[in-house]
């Protein structure tokens, strides 16, 4: 592959396998898990577990482990070698949630690059498989720490860096530096991964252009619309770039797709650990479907009554229900 690596980001309770797989569908080259407790994988927690469960139609995946003790690290890191399936393990050095802070991992690593390099060099030991840090360009503004974490990454060993470009107290909200991502691109000799406001194919190739990297993170752009890497893809081969949003019959197909996804993941699941997996599979289902079913229509007339009755919903009838009037043609799909 010529063009830069299309990825999937890591995001909590949204980048399940029915997403991955629609993901991987829609043009991306590697997916990452939800953040997956290596304190909860080292004690043996079934639920954390069913976290990197896959299904078999998605391609290469990484796994995103978060923590705050190298030890710790290090043997989840070989206990999700042992899991299988995976060709990368990437530790959460950004993530601003309470829960990941509270344990002293994800944005709370920013403060302490040498304790980054510790964990790697750990995980290292213990583990074949490729090891990435995904990180931010620091804590808040005036605490730039990017360029620590690199090195501390670099002497420890590591194979790569996803950076998000922004601060880890801004959140999602904000511009993305793209100055200070392509120092950073050009600070190392491992290749870089740049994220941060993408949520189009130009949003895309402007970062890409401005930064040099190795390849682009795509993370809440993605969620209802998994076309958006085939997009990418497209305008980096030098396809006209396509006007925003997609035909409501389309979306209604690939909800329907995703649904189907989640019901077969989650029976998979009840199937795999029935002692902490529902038998109602379909309830489960749809419940974690919610984000993704209004974003699927996110714009279009109607869209906004979905939030409502998405509460109601109990089935894949009843989803089907509140979203098939809304498949009225309306543009082209991408």
């Amino acid at each position: 592959m010529n063009r830069p690596a299309l990825h999937l980001a890591p995001m909590a309770d949204v980048t399940d396998a029915p997403m991955r797989a629609m993901s991987r569908r829609g043009g991306a080259d590697v997916c990452t898990t939800e953040m997956v407790s290596a304190e909860g994988l080292v004690r043996g927690s079934l639920r954390t577990r069913t976290l990197m469960a896959r299904l078999p139609e998605e391609g290469p995946l990484v796994v995103q482990l978060y923590g705050g003790d190298p030890g710790g690290m290090a043997a989840a890191a070989e206990l999700a070698e042992a899991h299988g399936g995976f060709v990368g393990i990437d530790v959460n050095a950004g993530c601003p949630v309470p829960k990941v802070l509270k344990c002293g991992g994800g944005a709370a690593l920013l403060r302490n690059p040498a304790l980054v390099g510790r964990m790697v060099a750990a995980m290292k030991a213990r583990t074949r498989l490729p090891v990435t840090v995904k990180t931010r360009i620091g804590p808040a503004p005036g605490e730039v720490a990017v360029f620590d974490i690199i090195h501390a990454v670099e002497d420890a060993g590591g194979d790569g860096l996803a950076i998000h470009g922004r601060f880890a107290s801004a959140g999602h909200a904000g511009p993305v530096d793209h100055d200070l991502l392509k120092r950073a691109v050009a600070a190392t000799r491992l290749p870089v991964v740049v994220n941060g406001g993408v949520n189009a194919a130009a949003d895309a190739l402007a970062l890409l252009r401005a930064t040099g990297a190795a390849g682009v993170m795509v993370g809440r752009g993605a969620i209802g619309n998994p076309w958006l890497f085939g997009e990418i893809a497209a305008a980096l081969d030098g396809a006209p770039a396509r006007a925003a949003g997609r035909c409501a019959a389309a979306a209604l197909d690939a909800l329907k797709e995703h649904l189907a996804l989640a019901v077969a993941f989650q029976t998979m699941l009840r199937r795999l650990y029935p002692d902490v997996v529902p038998e109602d599979v379909e309830a489960r289902a749809v419940a974690s479907f919610r984000l993704h079913l209004f974003n699927y229509f996110k714009g279009m007339p109607g869209a906004s009554a979905l939030r409502r009755d998405m509460a109601r919903c109990r089935s894949v009838a009843d989803v089907i229900e509140i979203a098939s009037p809304l498949a009225v043609p309306r543009g082209d799909v991408p």
